[in-house]
């Protein structure tokens, strides 16, 4: 049976297609593909068949697993090794025969489409799809059509599971102001310059995709450089956990969404107010044995002269429902958030907020989703993960401060 290759079509997808069969997997009524905990994963399996295959039956396996991999080379004397470190958790693995059986006897399915109904009640305790360098937590469905004694024809497709993170339903500081400050000399002992003194504010720490991030800087340079810009980050970190050879704890750092304004000159004083559009992102997520995400502002002050820049830095929690029906969270309205946003098994929203939609993630390209080793002979989908994200109207998106100077 010949078997040929062909790349991405304007669909996405990139097969290895065996010339006597198709396959497609397609979701009900939800064309993101993306569930919640607990939801019911249903659909149809489409089966086209150009001749007669014999076979022990068509298989769905519907699995969940996080799972990262990296390495690290040492140095001891004149030696060198590379240690690799591994780490996994796996969510649901189920397997369910469309038709036939694995004890049964051979099946023929006939020329023409085939389609044959799928439902599985997902686990609560799945945490939100993530693809990430050196790691993912991925949700997939697999057709099989498994023969007897031959290599198993196969198609994969994945979908994103979003657990809903309610800031309203957090701890109360993600409705308070966060306010870190951090002071800087530069050289040493009796050459010790006058501090630089920044400090950075947000009005809340809790936020959504969709929404923006005010970020007060005030800056007292008393020292002899001085500040030629200051760059304000929204900054991603995914924690990857090893559990092989031993336990091991390494951080990625990306850059989400970065602006830039003029600083500050040597003994002088200045403040400014800045703005971080969130994009499509996945939530905070602190639970998964082998993967955390988390983010944070960072605000990085541009010295001049053989100096290291003096960096500052503000937790930020990312949810899926916002506690605010404000598009830019303010200094003064932090206070005046909005009551508890209700959470069906459908998200409810305040009536004044229009529902979210869904985005492919901004950090994610799109991914091959076999495992190494894997081949799936019939084809498989590329797959980018979408996350919640919130439109508001043009009006709400007005920064509060837009006319203000960029400094005194």
């Amino acid at each position: 049976m010949l078997i040929g290759s062909l790349g991405a079509d304007s669909l996405g997808i990139n097969v290895n297609i065996i010339m006597s069969a198709n396959c497609e997997i397609k979701f009900d009524h939800n064309p993101h593909g993306v569930y919640l905990p607990g939801q019911t994963l249903s659909g149809t399996v489409e089966l086209c068949l150009k001749d007669t295959l014999t076979m022990k039956g068509v298989v769905l396996q519907i699995k969940g697993r996080a799972k990262v991999k990296w390495s690290k080379t040492s140095t001891i004397g004149d030696s060198h090794y590379v240690v690799k470190y591994r780490g996994r958790q796996d969510y649901m693995n189920s397997t369910t025969y469309l038709i036939g059986s694995n004890d049964g006897s051979n099946i023929e399915l006939p020329t023409g489409l085939h389609a044959y109904r799928f439902s599985f009640i997902l686990p609560t305790d799945l945490v939100t799809s993530l693809e990430a360098d050196k790691g993912h937590i991925r949700y997939t469905v697999k057709v099989m059509l498994e023969r007897s004694w031959k290599v198993d024809y196969s198609y994969k497709k994945a979908f994103t599971v979003l657990r809903h993170v309610n800031l309203n339903e957090e701890n109360l500081e993600v409705r308070l102001p966060s306010k870190v400050a951090k002071q800087k000399h530069f050289l040493w002992g009796p050459f010790k310059s006058a501090p630089l003194l920044m400090i950075i504010e947000t009005p809340i720490s809790g936020y959504a995709p969709g929404q923006t991030i005010a970020v007060r800087i005030e800056v007292d340079n008393q020292s002899n450089r001085q500040m030629k810009g200051i760059i304000t980050r929204l900054v991603r970190e995914v924690s990857l956990i090893s559990q092989s050879p031993h336990t091991k704890v390494q951080p990625v750092y990306t850059v989400v969404s970065e602006v830039q304004c003029i600083g500050v000159e040597k003994r002088s004083k200045g403040s400014t107010m800045q703005y971080l559009n969130i994009p499509p992102l996945p939530p905070t997520n602190r639970t998964c044995q082998v993967m955390t995400v988390n983010y944070f502002v960072e605000v990085e002050g541009n010295i001049s002269g053989p100096a290291s820049n003096p960096k500052v830095q503000i937790p930020i929690t990312l949810g899926t429902i916002p506690l605010t029906t404000n598009a830019v969270p303010n200094f003064d309205n932090a206070a005046s958030t909005s009551t508890s946003i209700v959470v069906q098994p459908m998200t409810v929203l305040h009536e004044n907020l229009r529902p979210p939609s869904y985005e492919e993630a901004i950090l994610s390209c799109e991914n091959n989703v076999q495992e190494k080793g894997e081949t799936n002979k019939i084809g498989w989908k590329e797959y980018t993960p979408c996350y919640t994200i919130y439109h508001f109207n043009e009006e709400d998106k007005t920064h509060p401060y837009s006319n203000s100077k960029k400094y005194l």
